[in-house]
């Protein structure tokens, strides 16, 4: 290989790098934070919720998405760490074009939720994704994950994925996302402000620590 070829490649090594990075975790944008935004569009009054904090972290995410399964961790993590401190609420934004069982990993957490096991197979999804994320149809792995959860209908469940009963609660959450400007997965929010720059738990830990901070 030529000394000109090799770096070439090198080259477009590291802008594909760059571009990556930036759609896993800022979106494109700067480091700080943007403006706080319209309320309405964050959180629904039948949106997931878990926690009972006065600080408020939404995350739009798309279950298939490995950038947001890099992140559930750290989320889970705050979950715990923030327990009484922070509301945590999911929103789906399943990016289809890439991701192509998102939408049905959507409907399958939608479908257990329906049975209160929402977060359980929010989790379990997440905690499987590689199991999952390359099957033709994932459903009848998603029926096996929905009984070790709890969901107590499994023919419900089954039902309900197959006539895609929630794809209207999807596209509501989807059509926030596109209001908000939102086009990577995961975004994060902290008390209505747009977070850029979290790409570790640490981070999010200090974007969680001012936003309680700034509330008292």
């Amino acid at each position: 290989m030529s000394r000109q070829a090799q770096i070439m490649i090198g080259a477009l090594v590291l802008i594909v790098g760059g571009m990556i990075a930036l759609f896993v975790f800022g979106g494109g944008n700067s480091a700080a934070p943007l403006p706080a935004v319209d309320p309405s569009k964050l959180v629904r009054a039948d949106s997931h919720t878990t926690g009972s904090g006065t600080t408020t972290l939404v995350e739009f995410g798309d279950i298939q998405c490995p950038a947001c399964g890099v992140a559930e961790p750290w989320v889970q993590q705050a979950r715990t760490d923030f327990a009484g401190k922070v509301t945590f609420v999911f929103r789906n934004f399943p990016l289809t074009q890439l991701h192509p069982n998102a939408m049905n990993a959507a409907e399958a957490v939608e479908a257990a939720g329906s049975q209160g096991k929402y977060w359980e197979m929010h989790d379990k999804l997440y905690a499987t994704q590689a199991e999952w994320s390359n099957l033709s149809d994932p459903s009848a792995q998603f029926v096996i994950y929905a009984t070790a959860v709890g969901v107590p209908d499994i023919a419900k469940f089954k039902s309900d994925i197959a006539a895609k009963a929630f794809a209207s609660r999807i596209q509501e959450d989807v059509d926030d996302g596109n209001a908000l400007g939102i086009n990577a997965t995961p975004t994060f929010f902290i008390n209505g402000v747009q977070q850029t720059s979290i790409a570790s738990y640490s981070d999010l830990k200090n974007a969680l620590n001012a936003g309680i901070k700034a509330k008292k």
